[in-house]
């Protein structure tokens, strides 16, 4: 049986201390043995940001992709081998504005994948700057 260490690659993990994306990582290297899904059967797929680096991370077969594009490449990857277990990985600046289109679409065309939007309500990348997500009122750069 896998445990999460066998989904653990060897890169550095890039992300500041506290930031809410280690435990996105955790949760996944932890259920993804209890649910039986197997690292070579499975993809991760990101556009860009922070969050997007978990494919990294991953000990799986992951995609890097550009910047509101992850559901496009990930519906490709699902039509093109639907066997594969396939993650969509992406942030609130991601998903929320440049691809928000995207989102949409991929809601409607329901096919079987799974998204985790990392939702901390800020550009992390650029450092506090607002986001689709971001509260009204939020002081920003």
């Amino acid at each position: 049986m896998l445990t999460s260490g066998d989904l653990a690659s060897d890169q550095d993990i890039r992300w500041c201390p506290g930031c809410g994306d280690y435990s996105i990582l955790a949760q996944m290297k932890k259920v993804l043995p209890e649910i039986g899904v197997a690292p070579e059967k499975t993809v991760f797929v990101s556009g860009i940001g922070c969050s997007s680096r978990l494919p990294h991370y991953m000990n799986t077969y992951g995609f890097h992709g550009i910047h509101g594009r992850a559901l496009p490449v990930a519906e490709g990857v699902k039509l093109a081998r639907p066997e594969l277990d396939v993650f969509v990985n992406t942030g609130d600046g991601d998903c929320c504005s440049i691809g928000a289109a995207h989102w949409i679409h991929a809601v409607r065309y329901n096919m079987d994948m799974t998204m985790m939007l990392h939702d901390n309500q800020i550009y992390g990348l650029t450092k506090k700057q607002a986001s689709p997500t971001s509260p009204i009122g939020t002081k920003s750069n």
